[in-house]
């Protein structure tokens, strides 16, 4: 386990990271050319976007609900509301947003470590389509496969067209998921915080996953069109061309967690894979930062309300119960 110190330093290089990847893309792009764009955009665009965000956010709070009701009920939807976005802001000071785990904290569950094994499957029902999906779309990004030699392209291309359909048959059949909780039991049976983990898969039946996986594709309809109305701020795109390249940008993300809440990593690849169809680097980059800001930074400094807002409430309520007791 990593001390506290090298947590800081971690923390620190990452930072330095977004920071300097950012002001190199500025730079390369040059500020007067950025500052043109943003006082020639179309705001009703961003409106139109910004307006998204909460579907955005409620289809992934109805996917946290519905896989952690296998491990506890009756708990009202504005706690999930509180929970995920806590996490966002837990998530906003980790590599590869790794900190929305501490979402599981804000719940009250007999088993935390079940419910952060419910909130793993939560975030692969989208990771996993990124990471499953994300290989076609860089192949079939203009000129990438071109640039291949000949005797690779058709296997390669075979290869990461089969990788989606990966995707459902994981999502929809849990006889593999059983399998290798039964293998982990058998290998680690000394590990009870390991098996405590994967148990919390064991109330997970297809009705969770067919609705997970709807779910799943409606907050990617949303992102996308989302993508979409920022870039249409600043330059005509058309939808498919928006949602081909900022797919391949969330592949980037997930397999680059190298920065803060991946800021600087997305705006590199946006410019770098918006540039196939058209679209100016500083048109791209601007999209890229303001979807950013409404999906990422927003939702985090939401959550930070909410925690603040539950820690004095909470500091309240024992000032109020002391008081009633020396009375």
């Amino acid at each position: 386990m990593k001390s506290p110190k090298i947590k800081w330093i971690v923390l620190l290089v990452k930072a330095i990271v977004s920071v300097g990847l950012l002001i190199i893309l500025i730079r390369y792009i040059q500020p007067a050319r950025l500052q043109a764009t943003l006082r020639e955009a179309k705001f009703i665009y961003l409106i139109f976007a910004g307006l998204l965000m909460p579907f955005n956010l409620l289809a992934q709070v109805l996917r946290w609900r519905l896989l952690a009701s296998t491990e506890v009920s009756n708990i009202p939807l504005s706690r999930y509301w509180f929970s995920l976005l806590g996490g966002f802001t837990f998530g906003l000071i980790t590599p590869g947003r790794m900190g929305e785990i501490g979402r599981v904290f804000l719940l009250k569950a007999p088993s935390r470590l079940r419910l952060a094994g419910l909130h793993i499957m939560d975030k692969l029902f989208f990771v996993g389509a990124v990471a499953l999906l994300g290989p076609l779309m860089l192949f079939l990004m203009p000129g990438f496969s071109q640039n291949l030699p000949g005797n690779l392209r058709i296997g390669i291309g075979v290869i990461v067209s089969l990788l989606p359909l990966l995707y459902f048959y994981l999502a929809f059949d849990l006889r593999p998921l059983k399998s290798l909780l039964l293998g982990v039991q058998l290998t680690f049976p000394a590990k009870p915080r390991i098996l405590e983990l994967l148990r919390a898969f064991e109330g997970l039946k297809s009705r969770h996953c067919l609705g997970a996986v709807g779910l799943t594709a409606i907050q990617f309809l949303i992102v996308l069109t989302q993508f979409q109305l920022t870039t249409l701020a600043f330059q005509p795109v058309k939808w498919i061309y928006a949602a081909h390249t900022y797919w391949a940008v969330l592949f980037v993300k997930t397999i680059l967690p190298i920065s803060l809440g991946s800021l600087g990593i997305g705006e590199w690849a946006s410019v770098s894979f918006y540039q196939h169809y058209g679209i100016a680097e500083q048109n791209a980059f601007s999209a890229s930062l303001l979807l950013f800001g409404m999906n990422v930074l927003l939702p985090g400094l939401l959550g930070l309300i909410a925690i603040l807002h539950a820690r004095t409430n909470a500091i309240v309520q024992i000032i109020a119960s002391e008081s009633e007791e020396a009375a």
